[in-house]
């Protein structure tokens, strides 16, 4: 059933929506602080990648190297380091290049240190000449290893000194570098055979002379 209006009411039409005028988004503060914002995270972002990828990566080796050994790929591991000036990455070995068959170092090498051009040579050395010891276990350091540098004494065995007389230790070898230290020596009690590098300019015969008979005791060299 439809309402009709008496006569006495009155009949208020009804009102239109409101309507609200919008500004520009793009005049809203808070939009231009959100993009500063972003491009801010953004550059920060990629100074710390291109930070992270500012290294270069170069030969480290990776154990104590003797002089005059050969140097292979497997003596070496990479490593990747951060140079503040270019010319100072320029004295190390890039990893981006392989080691050249028959390198050999051309002074000690000890584990850790990264390789430069100048510590190894491909070029002909003198061939190193290898004296073994038998060195008792007491009578040497409890680790040493390759690559150490030790002082040579002959210390006069007591079955073997002269009667009512003292004979002092010698010093035989001076400075020389260690090459291998092997196992215990079969048929011979607590030794073991120590190969140590000799220059051309020492005697072997002296050498030999003073260590006939003597007990050979190794002191190693600091550094």
């Amino acid at each position: 059933m439809s309402y009709e209006p008496q006569p006495d009411e009155t009949v208020i039409p009804a009102s239109p929506w409101a309507s609200r005028q919008r500004g520009a988004r793009w005049r809203d503060p808070r939009l231009w602080l959100g993009i500063l914002l972003v491009l801010g995270s953004v550059v920060v972002g990629a100074k710390v990648l291109a930070s992270a990828d500012d290294t270069v990566a170069v030969w480290q080796v990776a154990h104590d190297i003797p002089a005059g050994t050969k140097v292979e790929a497997a003596d070496l591991r990479v490593t990747r380091v951060h140079f503040a000036e270019s010319s100072t990455a320029a004295h190390y070995l890039l990893a981006a290049g392989s080691v050249e068959a028959g390198a050999h170092a051309t002074r000690d090498l000890h584990a850790g240190e990264m390789l430069t051009a100048d510590d190894i040579s491909t070029a002909r050395s003198a061939p190193t000449r290898e004296l073994p010891l038998g060195v008792s276990a007491a009578h040497q350091p409890v680790d040493l290893r390759a690559g150490d540098h030790v002082d040579v004494w002959a210390v006069p065995s007591p079955d073997t000194a002269v009667a009512g007389s003292q004979q002092a230790p010698a010093l035989v070898l001076r400075n020389v570098t260690v090459l291998s230290v092997g196992s215990s020596l079969s048929g011979v009690s607590g030794e073991r055979q120590v190969l140590v590098a000799i220059g051309d300019d020492v005697d072997v015969s002296s050498v030999l002379s003073g260590a006939a008979g003597a007990q050979i005791v190794l002191v190693r060299l600091a550094g």
